[in-house]
């Protein structure tokens, strides 16, 4: 692995870097916040440009977890900017992975500051992300799953730089050849050096690959095999856009915004959905893992500037699918879920509230008590009301 290179390439940016403008003054910190729901926060506030809040979980995070912070940020390096600026991707991850790209900046704190702040104004890209639902959810013939899990380490390599061969497969022997598979059989045999060698051939930016290499040299999640194959269906003519969203009024939970109670990665956040889905005299159609999916597509997945690119679009669009699917959600019911999550928000705040109450004051009073006494009747469908 050639950390060397990747650690000139911040020396060679550090005055620059360095020159960058930061508030110098304490950030407050969040009343009961854990570093789970601080490194959410932390993450969320980055997809949505949000450096004052990305500051205060960020400098909160640190106190508490060091360790949980440097990983967090090297995730969002790759899971959340990635293709959308490769430079600032790379600069995330020498800063989280590096001691010394970080003292070469002045110390953890002035490099977290500035990694903060490139990674909040950077466009954002989140196509391994979405990739990895697609390999993971999506159904795929079993002989298929089959034939790629026997398919020995040389052929592997040979499929990901076959342009006959579908891009869906491709993937799946590349997630394979690496080693970060379930469906791996030859782990020993797995090289993952080598998929970046032909990743890298297929126009994979190097300065991508150097992040990736640094990434997976201390994570074993499919992360850094992802992100440059994206940027292999990226390259071929793409007529891309960076596209800004306008995001919603955020809501607080206490003092945290309500996005840091992630429904999916959360226990508050999943404890919020099932008090929100029992609060109905009507049980709702939906299962608390199927509203949890739509609600994280929706909200945690939320970006302030997304690149934009045909088969990106698509591959975005084709993960939300699965993610549902996955959950038992048939595809023709997926827009019904979204606008009723849309349509009953206020209830899910009420519960997101309760459920954060109940946790910090650890109090005898059932959390479900707590949720029925603040969530405003009116939201409560009756029998005959739809659901």
């Amino acid at each position: 692995m050639q950390t060397g290179l990747l650690f000139q390439f911040v020396a060679d940016r550090a005055h620059e870097l360095s020159a960058a403008t930061v508030d110098p003054s304490a950030s407050e910190a969040f009343l009961h916040a854990d570093p789970y729901l601080l490194a959410s926060a932390m993450q969320k506030a980055i997809r949505r440009g949000d450096t004052a809040i990305a500051r205060r979980a960020g400098h909160q995070l640190y106190t508490l977890d060091r360790a949980r912070l440097w990983r967090r940020l090297a995730v969002v390096a790759l899971e959340d900017i990635g293709i959308g600026d490769v430079t600032v991707a790379a600069e995330l991850v020498a800063i989280s992975t590096m001691p010394a790209a970080r003292r070469l900046l002045g110390g953890d704190i002035p490099a977290l500051d500035i990694a903060l702040m490139r990674a909040c104004g950077a466009a954002k890209d989140r196509t391994g992300d979405h990739l990895a639902s697609i390999v993971g959810r999506e159904p795929i013939p079993n002989m298929d799953r089959v034939a790629l899990r026997t398919t020995s380490p040389n052929a592997l390599l040979a499929m990901i730089a076959s342009s006959d061969l579908p891009w869906e497969r491709r993937l799946r022997a590349a997630v394979i050849a690496s080693g970060r598979s379930e469906d791996s059989m030859h782990p020993g045999a797995a090289n993952i050096a080598a998929v970046f060698d032909v990743l890298h051939e297929l126009g994979t930016p190097p300065l991508l690959i150097l992040a990736s290499e640094a990434y997976a040299a201390r994570q074993r999640d499919a992360l850094p095999v992802l992100v440059p194959f994206a940027a292999v269906l990226h390259a071929p003519g793409c007529m891309d856009r960076v596209v800004a969203h306008d995001l919603p009024p955020t809501e607080l939970i206490g003092t945290l915004p309500s996005y840091s109670l992630d429904p999916v990665n959360t226990r508050i956040g999943k404890r919020a959905v099932e008090l929100w889905l029992r609060s109905y005299l009507a049980k709702p159609q939906w299962l608390p893992r199927q509203v949890a999916a739509c609600l994280w597509n929706a909200e945690s997945a939320a970006c302030d500037r997304t690149l934009s690119w045909p088969l990106g679009d698509t591959i975005r669009a084709r993960a939300h699918a699965a993610d549902l699917s996955y959950r038992g959600l048939p595809v023709e019911r997926h827009a019904e879920l979204a606008q009723w999550i849309a349509r009953e928000r206020p209830a899910l705040t009420a519960a997101r509230q309760a459920a954060f109450d109940s946790a910090i004051r650890q109090s005898p009073k059932p959390a479900e008590a707590i949720f029925q006494t603040t969530l405003p009747l009116h939201v409560r469908p009756g029998k005959n009301d739809p659901a």
